[in-house]
């Protein structure tokens, strides 16, 4: 399924408002009801043919992703010694909005911060 430029902000802001799916230092994060409950009304909101629970999961993965690697490429960048017109700047639509919320946020992963992602995991 194509998403537009728009259906993937939209998806990106209403992630942002359900902290409980995004952000492990919630306490509501660890609540699998409530979890659940957010993702539902996500879909429900974003109203796109055959995109339920599994599909919202799969493609907030693949944003997740793709945040990660834009960071990556920042971060080589400021690391590379290039000049300040040279640092590599994101032009994905919803990246700034995702990173507004993201940044501060360590991943799942013990011992694996946004930190280590960004230097690659060293």
């Amino acid at each position: 399924m194509k998403w537009s430029e728009s259906d993937t902000i939209a998806l990106v802001e209403l992630y942002e408002k359900h902290e409980c799916i995004w952000n492990i230092g919630s306490k509501d994060y660890r609540n699998k009801l409530m979890r659940d409950a957010a993702y539902e009304v996500i879909v429900k909101t974003l109203k796109k043919d055959n995109f339920g629970v599994t599909e919202l999961k799969q493609k907030i993965k693949n944003l997740r992703c793709t945040y990660n690697q834009e960071l990556l490429k920042i971060k080589k960048s400021q690391k590379s010694g290039s000049g300040v017109d040279d640092l590599y700047v994101p032009n994905i639509k919803w990246f700034k909005l995702m990173d507004s919320f993201m940044k501060n946020v360590k991943s799942v992963k013990i011992g694996y911060t946004q930190d280590n992602a960004e230097s690659g995991g060293k």
